[in-house]
């Protein structure tokens, strides 16, 4: 227990004792006095049990406020949660979505590379074949020509 605090509620002193700091029961005291006064200038009885009995459903209506608040902010609090995880797997989906398919972004471009690698292979075949076919193109009419001359020369 902590040590015992002097307060004034509603015109009288009280002598208590809590965990609390004396700070937070001089608080909690001056909290209920406000209360009491307060409520003692709207109703129209005069006794002191009377007002501390409607100051305490006062102050017990606040409290049950309170902790309906606190449930509706505990129950938005755990769908927020919910809903941060949720995002947070979307955006660690869409970050392994990306890294896969930058990865057979470059698998293609490499592919890409080594596909025109062999093309350009294949255009160089095609042109020495070409080159190839020219110059036996050339030699069959050079032969052509020999052929010919050989006959004129036979006759």
């Amino acid at each position: 227990m902590g040590e015992t605090v002097d307060v004034r509620i509603y015109g009288q002193t009280y002598h208590i004792t809590g965990d609390k700091t004396p700070e937070e029961i001089q608080k909690i005291a001056d909290y209920v006095d406000d209360r009491m006064h307060l409520i003692s200038k709207v109703v129209e009885r005069n006794g002191t049990s009377a007002i501390a009995v409607l100051t305490s459903i006062n102050i017990a209506e606040e409290y049950f406020d309170q902790q309906d608040e606190m449930e509706r902010l505990r129950v938005s609090n755990q769908q927020l949660e919910r809903d941060s995880a949720h995002y947070i797997k979307l955006w660690e989906d869409a970050k392994k979505n990306y890294k896969q398919s930058k990865e057979v972004m470059d698998k293609m471009k490499n592919q890409n590379s080594k596909e025109s690698e062999k093309f350009k292979q294949m255009e160089d075949k095609v042109q020495d074949y070409e080159n190839q076919i020219f110059d036996l193109q050339m030699e069959n009419i050079q032969l052509k020509s020999e052929l010919e001359k050989l006959r004129k020369d036979e006759e």
